[in-house]
């Protein structure tokens, strides 16, 4: 004999005015249970936020990437330069080492071309005295060390002496020159005359002073370089030929230039 179907068991589900499109639907058992029909507009929100996560993903994926490779290559450029720096520190040292060798063998040729406690320049040797002697006896001094009391042909040749004379000595120097002869008529010790277009007086000099009493009265008959203004050309100075002073000699030098 066949079971007989209980229809208090089957629920009706009426069609609810909101959802137009969806069938009536039947439940089984209680009617709190029967499953909602999920909104499309919560699927579309689903969507883009999935969408918005996986690009954000992207973006730090990249972003790590990039940063990978950032750090790598200031890695490569940290050692690059680190290279350089020590090829750059060696370069300056072997620098120095042949500046300092240049300098001995030039110091080498020049003493060689010149006697002891010359200094050589342009082809001739310089003299400069640590005593002090009158004009007349530096004259003779340097004759008997082999030369002359300097004769200043040009600006090259001055410029080398101011140079000398103002970083080493700061004191007044004789030079070859003097009117003793004539007056006005300025002569080298080899008896020629000052070039006109080769001479380096300060300003108001030559002016033959006689002394503060007219003592001098011969004046000033010898020329010094004086030891104030070297970085001016113009530091000749006339002078009593009685004062006693250094002396700058000069002569030829071996050295061919």
């Amino acid at each position: 004999m066949s079971k007989d179907v209980v229809y208090s068991e089957v629920v009706f589900v009426k069609k609810n005015s909101a959802d137009k499109d969806d069938p009536d639907k039947c439940h089984l058992g209680d009617s709190s249970q029967a499953p909602q029909k999920t909104k499309p507009c919560c699927d579309s929100v689903r969507l883009v936020l999935m969408t918005l996560c996986i690009l954000l993903t992207c973006v730090l994926i990249a972003l790590s990437l990039h940063s990978v490779c950032t750090k790598k290559k200031l890695e490569d450029l940290q050692q690059r330069h680190n290279a350089l720096k020590e090829n750059l520190t060696a370069f300056s040292a072997a620098l120095q080492v042949m500046h300092h060798w240049t300098q001995n063998l030039s110091k080498a040729l020049n003493d060689s071309a010149c006697p002891k406690d010359w200094e050589y320049h342009a082809g001739k040797c310089y003299l400069f005295s640590t005593n002090k002697l009158n004009w007349t006896d530096s004259r003779d001094a340097c004759i008997s060390d082999g030369g002359h009391l300097v004769i200043i042909n040009s600006r090259d040749e001055q410029e080398f002496l101011i140079d000398i004379v103002g970083s080493k000595y700061k004191e007044e120097f004789w030079i070859g020159l003097t009117d003793e002869k004539e007056e006005g008529q300025w002569l080298w010790v080899d008896n020629t005359k000052l070039n006109e277009n080769i001479r380096y007086w300060t300003a108001h000099e030559p002016d033959n002073w006689n002394g503060h009493k007219g003592e001098y009265s011969s004046g000033e008959d010898c020329a010094r370089i004086n030891k104030n203004n070297i970085q001016d050309l113009n530091i000749w100075f006339d002078a009593f030929c009685t004062n006693t002073l250094r002396r700058i000699c000069e002569t030829r030098s071996s050295k061919q230039t």
